[in-house]
């Protein structure tokens, strides 16, 4: 039996964003190693299809004035982005990998879905899929049935869509303390901040500085 995500210390679960955003290039496996390395709960990264569909870690919708759906995988590799497939090798199941679905269209999504099975599926319990796009959380469910799902927002959705935990922006989480959701707030740098959140009960923090994260709430 595979193991499970590993029981943090006290207090919320420590992501590193996009990696380790702060140090290294956003999305890349050295940013992920690194995280990990230095003693992150997990890792966040944004993934969409490039042109044969495989997906690929990338937040911008383009890369170089180009769409990455119109890149061929061989040319991103070689520009340093990884694969999807690439960061799950490097993410052992003890630890969480948040998955940020970029928003496309449904179709699309439909056509990526089986390989979003077949690398996550194995490690359902220690993954989160998340997105700004509600109707791409709804098509996840039925291909991944049992996966945790979070709604990113940076405005407060109204109503709360049901069956979702939350990923606001940080600034809103006092909006959603008496929600009764998980709450999985971004992206927070600032000790301060990260105390007043831990202290609010969060389930998560994602930071673009995961060390100072460990420091500040761990000791």
């Amino acid at each position: 039996m595979k193991p499970g995500p590993r029981t943090p210390d006290p207090g919320p679960l420590i992501i590193g964003h996009r990696g380790f955003a702060a140090s290294f290039p956003d999305n890349s496996l050295e940013g992920v190693e690194a995280a990990l390395a230095a003693g992150a709960d997990g890792v966040e990264v944004d993934i969409r299809p490039c042109l044969d569909g495989t997906w690929v870690c990338q937040h911008d919708r383009s890369r170089g004035g180009r769409a990455v759906a119109g890149w061929p995988l061989d040319s991103l590799r070689r520009e340093g982005v990884p694969t999807l497939a690439d960061v799950v090798r490097s993410v052992a199941t003890d630890r969480w990998l948040y998955v940020d679905i970029k928003p496309l269209a449904a179709a699309e999504l439909r056509k990526g879905l089986p390989e979003l099975t077949a690398l996550l599926g194995p490690r359902l319990g220690s993954t989160r899929i998340i997105s700004s796009a509600e109707r791409l959380l709804t098509l996840v469910k039925d291909a991944l049935p049992g996966v945790s799902r979070s709604l990113v927002f940076d405005t407060p959705p109204d109503p709360l869509p049901p069956g979702l935990e939350l990923s606001p922006f940080h600034r809103l989480v006092e909006f959603f303390v008496g929600s009764g959701r998980p709450l999985h707030p971004w992206t927070v740098d600032l000790p301060t901040r990260m105390r007043e959140l831990a202290a609010l009960g969060v389930a998560s923090i994602t930071t673009n500085e995961p060390v100072v994260a460990l420091e500040v709430l761990r000791g």
